[in-house]
């Protein structure tokens, strides 16, 4: 359990000298991203296109072949795609609304295969994402196909509505009641929406984009204004959901991440405000808790690094960026096991317009 500072965000003032050592912030892949492309393949992705979550037992979600599949996309890696895509087809396609169960591992039986028949949307767009990037970056009518497929899943099966606001739910079972409705902002990937729009009803997903993006912007909470992981919206506004804890952290890290791929797109006030702990503190908070105000002890994982070096990038901080992407690198050295770390690093490190 991380270790908490109690202490007012707004008093830190401990300063850090920071370096400022060349290391990737483009989108075009250098020999050092590439080589932990190639490690991530060998560690995560299994010979039949599984990915795997090593920490969790072995694991796989349909995040997880959205993510291998994307990092496939972007680093031009064809044959990678294939396999990952025929596992996913083969594995997670029986959904007759062409969603996709959102977990596959080992059963009380010792065999493995589906343990969860409920969706996961934020799969569900990563995989529609892939295939419509792919379809474009490798000129594959059947890849457009398959994705169109997907988003029209997405669209007939996921939206509810609030306060005349349509947002699309985070699973088809369990996240809507008659007095509320409850969110993950990290599974806002507005970009995706955009694409989206060009294969689909286009209509539907401007209104998905500008009502998200909206609700990204008033879904900040505590000192910080960071995003919590879950978020509940009911008659009384939007709040942090009870039933979880209310931190920013491992869901939430990635509502930077996905901003950052949308030029359109704000960050939370609380981006620039972590940026600034890190400045003076040295290191980046493994979560906040955005009803005490405090944040971890504990330092956060490589992954996190990046996220916040691709924001700080975004944001014209280039200096920091290229420190922040350093440590990224450096700690990535000690965390060649942490599929979601590993993974999150290399989304970073890509622009995506």
């Amino acid at each position: 359990m991380a270790r908490i500072l109690a202490v007012n965000i707004c008093m830190l003032i401990i300063a850090a000298t920071l370096c400022h050592a060349q290391v990737p912030q483009s989108s075009a892949p250098n020999a050092e991203i590439m080589k932990l492309w190639a490690e991530y393949k060998a560690t995560f992705v299994q010979a039949d296109g599984r990915v795997i979550d090593i920490r969790q037992n072995g694991i796989s979600h349909s995040e997880s072949q959205g993510y291998g599949l994307l990092n496939s996309v972007l680093f031009d890696d064809l044959k990678a795609f294939q396999i990952i895509w025929q596992w996913t087809r083969n594995n997670l396609q029986g959904r007759k609304d062409n969603l996709f169960p959102w977990a596959w591992g080992k059963r009380s039986n010792n065999q493995w295969g589906i343990i969860d028949y409920n969706n996961a949307t934020d799969g569900d767009i990563l995989v529609a994402y892939a295939l419509i990037k792919a379809a474009v970056k490798w000129q594959r009518q059947d890849y457009r196909s398959e994705g169109q497929k997907i988003i029209e899943g997405i669209r007939k099966h996921l939206p509810a509505t609030w306060k005349n606001r349509t947002y699309l739910l985070p699973a088809y079972y369990g996240f809507q009641n008659d007095d509320r409705l409850v969110l993950n902002p990290s599974y806002l990937i507005v970009s995706a929406y955009r694409d989206f729009a060009e294969v689909d009803d286009r209509n539907f997903w401007k209104k998905i984009y500008d009502d998200s993006l909206d609700l990204i912007q008033n879904s900040t909470f505590g000192e910080l204004r960071l995003h919590p992981d879950w978020i509940s919206l009911n008659n009384g506004g939007i709040s942090i959901w009870e039933e979880r804890k209310p931190l920013f952290g491992f869901e939430a890290i990635r509502t930077i991440l996905y901003l950052s791929w949308d030029k359109s797109a704000r960050y939370p006030e609380g981006m620039n405000e972590m940026l600034k702990i890190y400045e003076k503190q040295g290191y980046i908070p493994q979560n906040a808790d955005l009803q005490k105000n405090t944040i971890s002890l504990d330092d956060a994982p490589a992954g996190f690094y990046a996220v916040f070096a691709r924001g700080a990038e975004r944001s014209g901080l280039k200096a920091l960026s290229r420190e922040l992407f350093r440590r990224a690198f450096e700690k990535a050295t000690a965390e060649k096991d942490n599929y979601y770390s590993m993974t999150l690093l290399l989304l970073a490190t890509h622009n995506f317009e």
